[in-house]
Parts: C-alpha cells; structure tokens; sequence
C-alpha cells in the first residue's frame, strides 16, 4: 500500500513538473512571438520602409533561436558595418596583443657621425603610426648612432604591399579626402596631410603643411573676390593646391589624402633629421625623394630601430569607435601576409578574410561580398544573416570579451533606471543612402541578443533610419523570456 502511494505522489509530481515545463515553454513562444509582432508594428509604422529596403534580424544568443527575421536574407551595402567583419578576423588571427613594427634603417657605413648612405623608414602594418612616433624614431636615431651628417637620400620602403593604392569601387571623387587615403604599409597619421593656407603681405598666399615636409608640391591659384578660399588635390595627382583671391582673406586648413604618401614621409624624416641638428645632403626634389617600392636595397643594413605599434586591441578599438578606414584597409593587407601572401593586393586581403568567414566563422557561402576591409566600396554587400552568425560565432570565442569591449556602446534616448542593465555594443555604417548597424543588446532581463538592421536605397536624411534603430533597441531592451 505504501509503495503503491509512494508511486502515484512521484507519479504526480513528475506529472507537475512537465505541467510547469509545457506552460512556462508556451510562455517563452507567447514571449517571443509578442516579440515579433512588436517589431513588425514598429517596422510598419516607419514610412521609410515604404521606399526603402530595410531588413531586421534578430538573434537569440542562450537558445540560439530566431526571434525576427524580415529580409535576413537579402544583400545590401553594409558601409562601415562591414569593420566588424574585419576586426573579427584579425583579432582571431593575431590575437589582442599582436603588436606590428615600423623600422628606421641606417643603410651603407658610418664613420665619425657620418652615415654615407640612407635612412630608410619600412611600414611593417601600424596603422596607428603618427608624425609624432615618427619624430621620437628619428630623434633616438640620431642618439643612438651619434648621427651628425647624413651623406645621401632619406627613403620610405613601402614594398610590404602592391598596387594600387586605392580599393575597389572607391569613388574616384573623393580621391582628395581624408576617408578615401591612400593604403601602404607605412601610415603616418593615416596617410592624411594639414594643409594651411593663409595670406601673406604684401604678396600671394602660402599653403604649408603641419608638419612641416618638403612633399608634397604645391601651387597657388589665384581667383577672384567672392570664390571660396579653398585646399585641394586633382584625383589621382600629386599637387596640392591652393585657391585664394589677392591680398585679405580668412586663411582656412583642411585635411587632406595623398596619392602617393611616401615622398610625404620621407620629407617628415628628412624635417625631424634636420631638427635634431643632422645636417642633411641637399635631396632630390621634391616628390622624388620617396620610394614606394622601397630603395636602397643593395646598401648593408649597419642598424635598424624598431618601433612597435600599440597592441591590436587598443588598434580595433579605435578602428571600431572612430570607424578609422585605413585601419581596415592595412588589417586586410595584414590579414592576407598572416595567410603567406608577399605584397599583397587588395583581392588577396579580400580573399583571405572571405575564407576566414566561409571556413572558421561559418558564414554561408552567397551571404555577403568583401572587396575592402573598412566598407568604403559599394561591391561590398551584407545580410542580416552573415552579421548575426558573425556576432554569434564571436560571443563564443576565446576572444568573445575582447571583440565585445571593442565594439562602440550605445544608450536608448528613452532610459529609465528599470534600463540599468541594459547595454548595447555595435557596429554602425553609413553613407550617402546608406544606414545599417549590427551588435548585441544585453535586455533588461539579462538575455543577450545578437541584431542587424539594415536601410539602403533612402532620400535624404538618415535621421528616420536613426530613430528607428532606437525604437527597435527600446523593444529588445524590453524582451523578457519567462516572464509569462
């Protein structure tokens, strides 16, 4: 009897805790499907998505469930949402503390403080490498060989990479400005110049470069009264030029690209030598004193400075937040050297991280198109798909906390102290018609859930897209999976 009694209470309870189970998983999909409706309802109501192709998916990261998907599938022009791609595929091949090198060469034979030979400066892939570490390079040279004269050329070996300087489908206007620079293996504050033009008394104007380089040319163009003072460069050309009337004006500075930076950064070093009181043999003039495609190579090397870069981490951080696109265009030729290609092209950078998303990351073959590693080129497409199954392979990899600290956080417009624990980590791109980001939404709840949204093909403003991501945020934010 007592059996018998044992039996049916475990029979009940086992009958109970199935009960409790088969409610609290309708709770979940009931959770869930609430989810989706609200999403739609905030989809529908943005007019946007009436003329524009936007694209949601949304991603369970505990379950590994679907929780939306509205055009997951369908490719779109990622902009600088494509960093993301990147960053994960170095960050996975280098690891967080992988520190590049640039190199300050002493080529041919001292004798008494007299280097006749070169001054080499090598890019080795520090994409972070400035004027001022460019300085402090030359000034421990100047210390360490007791260097006086210098009785021959200062030269960039930029060979590390090949042709061209510029990505696929970059758009040929845009050759002069900051976000369109020139890619070597030698980045001196991005491959980005200060120009200054000002007026000068009683003659034509000047237009100097902070710092101070003896490249690239220059030329002044005078225009009328009215016409704005401006700095440019012809694409594709090396002058820098300045536009100015007679007499008074406003003087203006601008930022601007190079063609070929490498006579730049070799005017950089010959300015520091000549600072550190290193007299100088008169050089070439000016835009021939660099070399692209290296020099000097059949002088000895006597010694050699090395210059590490900071650790890849603080690199992607940067890359990610400042959305920095030479950051990705030299991580991409990197990429391609790590897998044994010698200078590489852009394809080989291309082709290198695309077998890193098919083969490690598991992206599915046809889900997305790299042709650069910062997103500036139109060929590169995305899917909402690729983006999460990216953010889902990262959240489970050994570096899952480095990538997610690298990624640039967000807060919602609308927060409340019930949002405390609410945190949003992303990648966003834009440009012209162009608006998409990609992250992860820690929920008030504690959940996190890996996103994509994706707008292309609208006029005007990218504001509307913005206050839609904000709403699609509020409504993650706010998904709480048994709580039914």
């Amino acid at each position: 009897m007592q059996r018998q009694r044992a039996f049916v209470f475990v029979r009940f309870v086992i009958l109970a805790i199935a009960s409790w189970i088969a409610v609290d998983s309708a709770a979940c999909r009931a959770t869930a499907a609430e989810l989706a409706e609200a999403l739609d309802a905030v989809l529908d109501a943005t007019p946007a998505a009436q003329r524009s192709t936007i694209t949601l998916k949304v991603v369970d990261l505990q379950s590994g469930g679907t929780l939306y998907d509205r055009g997951g599938a369908k490719l779109l022009v990622p902009a600088s949402n494509l960093k993301m791609y990147t960053a994960a595929c170095a960050l996975d091949l280098f690891g967080p503390e992988h520190q590049f090198e640039t190199k300050l060469q002493a080529r041919g034979k001292f004798a008494d403080g007299v280097l006749t030979g070169d001054i080499v400066l090598v890019g080795g892939g520090d994409a972070m490498f400035t004027h001022e570490d460019l300085a402090a390079l030359v000034q421990q040279a100047v210390k360490r060989w007791d260097l006086r004269e210098l009785h021959g050329r200062v030269r960039v070996d930029n060979s590390r990479y090949g042709s061209p300087l510029k990505g696929p489908g970059w758009m040929w206007d845009d050759d002069p400005d900051y976000y369109n620079m020139s890619v070597t293996p030698l980045m001196v504050d991005f491959n980005v110049l200060t120009a200054r033009l000002a007026p000068k008394p009683g003659g034509a104007a000047t237009l100097q470069f902070q710092p101070p380089s003896v490249a690239p040319p220059v030329r002044i163009e005078e225009v009328t009264s009215g016409v704005q003072v401006d700095i440019t460069r012809l694409p594709f050309t090396e002058t820098i030029v300045g536009r100015a009337p007679a007499g008074e004006f406003e003087a203006v500075e601008k930022q601007l690209t190079m063609h070929d930076p490498g006579p730049w950064a070799a005017g950089l070093v010959r300015t520091a030598l000549e600072g550190a009181g290193v007299r100088v043999a008169k050089l070439p003039a000016a835009g021939t004193e660099g070399d692209k495609d290296g020099g000097g190579e059949s002088l000895p090397i006597v010694d050699e400075i090395r210059h590490p870069a900071l650790p890849l981490i603080v690199t992607l951080k940067h890359f990610l937040n400042v959305s920095e696109n030479a950051v990705g265009e030299v991580l991409l030729h990197e990429i391609a050297i790590r897998r044994g290609v010698e200078r590489p092209r852009w394809r080989d950078g291309a082709g290198a991280i695309t077998d890193w998303l098919l083969n490690t990351a598991g992206l599915e073959e046809g889900s997305f198109r790299l042709v650069d590693g910062s997103g500036l080129s139109r060929y590169n497409l995305i899917t909402g798909d690729s983006a999460v199954a990216l953010l889902a392979f990262m959240r489970g990899h050994k570096y899952a906390d480095e990538f997610f600290a690298a990624l640039t956080k967000y807060a919602l417009d609308d927060v409340t102290d019930a949002d405390e624990g609410v945190v949003i980590a992303a990648k966003s791109g834009g440009m012209t018609s162009v608006s998409t980001i990609s992250g992860y939404v820690y929920t008030r709840g504690g959940r996190m859930v890996a996103f994509s949204l994706l707008a292309n093909g609208f006029i005007g403003s990218n504001k509307p897209i913005l206050a839609l991501r904000q709403k699609v945020w509020r409504t993650l934010a706010e998904w709480a999976p048994n709580e039914g």
